[in-house]
C-alpha cells in the first residue's frame, strides 16, 4: 500500500539522513520514477522532504524532523521479540527484523541511532554451539504460522531413533535453545490415555506439516516459560539406563569432557594408558550417534553390543563410501 511506502520511505530517511533515489527504490522496491513521485506527495503533504543535486546529492529531511512513529508490521514487531539475526531468518523474518530496526533508528533519532550502530559494530551474538551450526529448520516458517493463528497441526515426526510417527498436536509456542528450535504442544498420550499432554519436538526432526483449520486447545492461564522449564527439566532428568564404558585418548580427554558433560558419571578410571569415562544413555542409538562423532579418539570397552553396533555402523559407512 502507498501510505506503508511513504511511511517507509520517511523513517529510511529519518535513519540514514540522506539517502540517493536509487537505493530508496531499492530499499522500496520500486522505480526511481515512484521514489520521486513519493517526495513530491510528501512535500504536498506538508513533509519537509526535499532533494539535494550533485555529487553526494540525494533526497533528505529537515534536519531535526521527526515523525515519531516507527509503523511496525506484526511480522516486524515478531521479529523484534526474535532480536537474534539467524534465527529470525530461520523463521522467515530475517528481512522483516532489519526493517524494524531502520525503523526504530529513523524513529528514535540520534541517540537511539548511535546506540543501535556502535551495538552492531562491537557486539555480536553467536546462538550456535562449538563444533556444530544450527539444524536446517525448513517447516519452521509453517509451524510458525500455525502457532502464530492458533491452529491444529498435523506432523510427521521422527524421534530420536529415527523412527516416524503421525501426531496431531495444538502448537503452543516455540522455543530456541542453544540454536536449536523445538515446538511446545499438546499431544495425546503415548499410551493413548484421556486428553492431551504438553510435549517437545524438535523441529529439525519434522519431516512434514500441515496446519489444519480446526483451532489448536489452548490451556487457561498457559505461560511459555513455566512450562518450558518443566519440559526441559523431564528432558534433563530423564532416565538413562544405559552405562558405557568408553577408554579415551589422553589428548582427547577435554574435548571429551567438554562434549559429553551430561552424560558422565562418577566411575570412571584409568585403564592402562587411557582414562576411562562411566557414560549414560537412553539406548544404543543414541549411544551409537554420540560416540561415531568422536571417531577412533575414543573406543567403547564394554558392553558388548555397543561395541558391535558401532562396528556395524562403521561399516555401513564403509560400505557408503567405498
Amino acid at each position: 500500500m502507498r501510505a506503508d511506502r511513504l511511511l517507509s520511505l520517511i523513517l529510511l530517511l529519518q535513519a540514514h539522513g540522506r539517502l540517493p533515489a536509487p537505493a530508496l527504490a531499492q530499499r522500496l522496491e520500486v522505480s526511481v520514477r515512484t521514489v520521486l513521485r513519493d517526495v513530491e506527495a510528501l512535500g504536498a503533504a506538508g513533509v519537509p522532504v526535499y532533494t539535494e543535486r550533485g555529487r553526494g546529492g540525494g533526497i533528505r529531511m529537515l534536519d531535526g524532523f521527526r515523525a515519531g512513529l516507527a509503523g511496525l508490521s506484526r511480522s516486524e514487531a515478531a521479529s523484534l521479540v526474535v532480536g537474534q539475526p539467524r534465527l529470525a531468518a530461520d523463521l522467515g523474518l530475517g528481512d522483516a527484523l532489519d526493517t524494524a530496526i531502520e525503523k526504530i533508528m529513523g524513529a528514535g533519532g540520534q541517540a537511539l541511532r548511535g546506540g543501535i550502530e556502535h551495538g552492531r559494530t562491537s557486539i555480536l551474538v553467536d546462538v550456535d554451539p562449538w563444533l556444530r551450526t544450527g539444524d536446517p529448520v525448513p517447516l519452521l516458517p509453517a509451524i510458525h504460522d500455525a502457532v502464530t493463528r492458533g491452529r491444529r497441526v498435523d506432523l510427521d515426526y521422527a524421534d530420536s531413533e529415527a523412527r516416524v510417527r503421525a501426531v496431531t498436536v495444538d502448537p503452543l509456542g516455540l522455543v530456541a535453545k542453544a540454536g536449536v528450535w523445538y515446538l511446545v504442544a499438546l499431544a495425546p498420550p503415548r499410551e493413548g490415555g484421556p486428553g492431551r499432554e504438553p510435549a517437545l519436538f524438535r523441529v529439525s526432526r519434522v519431516r512434514a506439516c500441515a496446519v489444519r483449520d480446526e483451532p489448536a486447545t489452548r490451556p487457561d492461564g498457559f505461560d511459555l516459560g513455566t512450562l518450558w522449564t518443566e519440559l526441559r527439566g523431564s528432558v534433563e532428568h530423564r532416565r538413562r539406563d544405559l552405562i558405557v564404558h568408553i577408554g579415551v585418548e589422553p589428548a582427547a580427554l577435554a574435548m571429551a569432557r567438554r562434549l559429553l558433560a551430561s552424560r558422565i558419571r562418577p566411575g570412571g578410571g584409568p585403564a592402562g594408558e587411557r582414562p576411562v569415562l562411566r557414560l549414560a544413555f537412553a539406548g544404543t542409538g543414541e549411544a551409537v550417534g554420540t560416540l561415531l562423532g568422536l571417531g577412533t579418539r575414543v573406543e567403547v570397552l564394554d558392553p558388548p553390543h555397543v561395541r558391535a553396533a558401532l562396528r556395524q555402523a562403521a561399516r555401513d559407512l564403509l560400505d557408503l563410501y567405498g
